[in-house]
């Protein structure tokens, strides 16, 4: 059964989360129990110095977060399988899914009124990136809104990676948006395509 977190320790826990996936991330606790990242021993004596999650992905996951996006943490939460992070539209959902923190995959999946989405194991898509982190993300959050006229509309087969399996999303913690903040997204987008015009 999924537990519930409160919605305003959404943001805190986010980051909290972030700096806690060791296999998402491949990188390790300190010895010392410093907060911050560092890769293996491997990874380290090759760049010289440890590695950590660039701060433009920390602050483009917080715009996810304040965008709307119901955060679903599949696995343990300190070793979790994915974070999968979707937006509900009328008949559209967002969905950003993330294995490993140095490549990810957004999409947006068609939800025909009356049809149950699996936003773990979609079989068609209307769009999809997958590749580094920063490009990604942002090509999702400033994807038109599925009602604009230029919004991608035709089907195609859901990439393979977006499948998670029902083994690996167990168990899952949920944390779902305030409601002030559900229609943020809906309502910034708007906001950007009025000014660009």
């Amino acid at each position: 059964m999924p537990r519930w977190d409160l919605p305003h320790t959404m943001l805190m826990r986010l980051i909290t989360d972030i700096r806690s996936f060791r296999r998402l991330t491949s990188w390790s606790w300190r010895a010392n129990g410093d907060r911050s990242m560092s890769t293996p021993a491997s990874s380290t004596l090759r760049s010289g110095s440890p590695a950590r999650l660039p701060a433009e992905v920390e602050q483009l996951l917080l715009d996810v977060v304040a965008d709307g996006f119901i955060l679903c943490c599949c696995g343990p939460r300190f070793a979790p399988h994915a974070l999968v992070a979707c937006y509900h539209w009328q008949h559209y959902v967002d969905v950003i899914t993330i294995r490993h923190f140095d490549r990810i995959i957004t999409a947006r999946i068609p939800a025909p009124p009356s049809t149950r989405i699996d936003v773990f194991n979609p079989t068609v898509v209307v769009w999809a990136y997958e590749g580094p982190p920063q490009p990604a993300l942002r090509a999702l959050l400033n994807l038109l809104p599925p009602h604009h006229p230029h919004a991608p509309t035709c089907t195609y087969p859901a990439p393979p990676i977006l499948h998670i399996s029902r083994a690996e999303q167990r168990p899952m913690t949920i944390q779902i948006p305030p409601p002030p903040r559900v229609a943020h997204r809906a309502t910034r987008l708007a906001a950007t395509m009025a000014n660009t015009g």
